[in-house]
């Protein structure tokens, strides 16, 4: 294959076009349009504060069942999902904060604040503490110690609930008696703060690698294709988590910058060999540049198949998440860089050279 990019290289930019638009239209315009069908990205509980409850199995459980269990606690913004591998069965309960935990740690606040003005009404506020808790006030002489006696009061409440959940789920599904759970909570401003330091930090680095492609090669359409290309990649990662429901969090939003880094690092491979390589025509030349991205890529897909049924198989979310965002996202690279990108390239090139063939 001497030139793969022969015969009429513009037509094959109608491929990556026609699915850029299916992508855009299946992660942002679905979604608005027919949320009940087409969810879209939802953001997870490390961004929007909650909690999170995680347990394996050894026997089948259903969503059905979960639901079924968990129904006597009211668990507001409920959203179970079952986990099921070769190896055993689990499942992943995410829900939001309990509103009396909210209306206490509110009055903790008030409680410490009024630390500095009187001690009375900080005393009255770590009162309401105990009465918003069910449980009954307290005389006490020491406001700081009436403000601890009511966070004590609150860790044995969220002690008391976590324990009561797990032997209900442990009881109502037979799980054993050797079950062991993971449970994780995350504080709404914790989680707020979070989301927007990650976006802040996604943005920020996706200018970076804007500008530092532009003042390497200083050229407008070879920098814009490179662009294109990096968003590209992400918005093919963002289509995979949608499709496994893979919500957006601390450990999704990495594996998206990742796929910036890795989509730059073709492109830039591919732009200079046919800017600055001599060897051979613009199209021979992308062709070379084609098998080397291709074997670059066709191993970071196969290593990234084997963390897929590895982490699929043993139930590792974490790296099952990154693992297939980076393969929705490395399959769009393929797409991007040589089907959009070299035909880009090859059209600028053999324009300059005509023009440069007139003077």
């Amino acid at each position: 294959m001497q030139d793969f990019y022969k015969n009429d290289f513009k037509r094959m930019m109608i491929i990556p076009t026609i699915i850029m638009l299916i992508l855009i239209l299946y992660v942002f315009v679905l979604p608005v349009v027919l949320p009940t069908v087409f969810p879209g990205i939802k953001p997870g509980v490390d961004l929007t504060g909650g909690n999170v409850l995680i347990f394996r199995s050894d026997k089948e459980i259903t969503e059905a069942q979960l639901v079924s269990a968990l129904s006597e606690f009211n668990l507001p913004e409920l959203k179970p999902s079952i986990i099921a591998s070769p190896t055993g069965y689990g499942a992943w309960v995410q829900y939001g904060k309990d509103p009396k935990v909210t209306a206490v740690e509110q009055l903790l606040a008030k409680a410490n604040t009024a630390l500095e003005t009187s001690d009375k009404d900080s005393i009255a506020f770590s009162n309401e503490v105990f009465t918003e808790l069910g449980k009954p006030t307290q005389t006490f002489d020491n406001a700081k110690t009436a403000l601890l006696a009511a966070q004590q009061a609150l860790a044995d409440y969220k002690e008391e609930f976590s324990k009561k959940l797990q032997d209900t789920l442990t009881q109502k599904l037979s799980l054993g008696s050797n079950v062991e759970f993971q449970k994780r909570e995350v504080s709404a401003t914790l989680g707020s703060a979070s989301f927007s330091s990650s976006i802040f930090i996604s943005i920020l680095g996706a200018i970076m690698v804007t500008i530092v492609v532009f003042i390497a090669f200083r050229q407008l359409i070879p920098s814009a294709a490179i662009i294109q290309a990096m968003i590209f990649d992400v918005i093919a990662g963002l289509a995979g988590m949608v499709f496994l429901q893979i919500p957006l969090s601390l450990t999704t939003l990495p594996a998206l910058l990742m796929l910036i880094g890795y989509s730059v690092d073709t492109d830039i491979m591919l732009t200079s060999r046919m800017l600055k390589g001599k060897d051979g025509t613009p199209g021979e030349r992308a062709t070379s540049s084609m098998k080397t991205g291709i074997t670059m890529t066709g191993t970071a897909l196969g290593a990234l198949t084997a963390m897929i049924i590895v982490s699929y198989f043993y139930q590792i979310d974490v790296i099952y998440q990154i693992s297939v965002i980076l393969f929705f996202g490395l399959i769009g690279d393929m797409i991007s860089t040589w089907f959009m990108n070299a035909p880009i390239l090859l059209w600028w090139v053999e324009k300059r050279e005509k023009e440069h063939k007139k003077y």
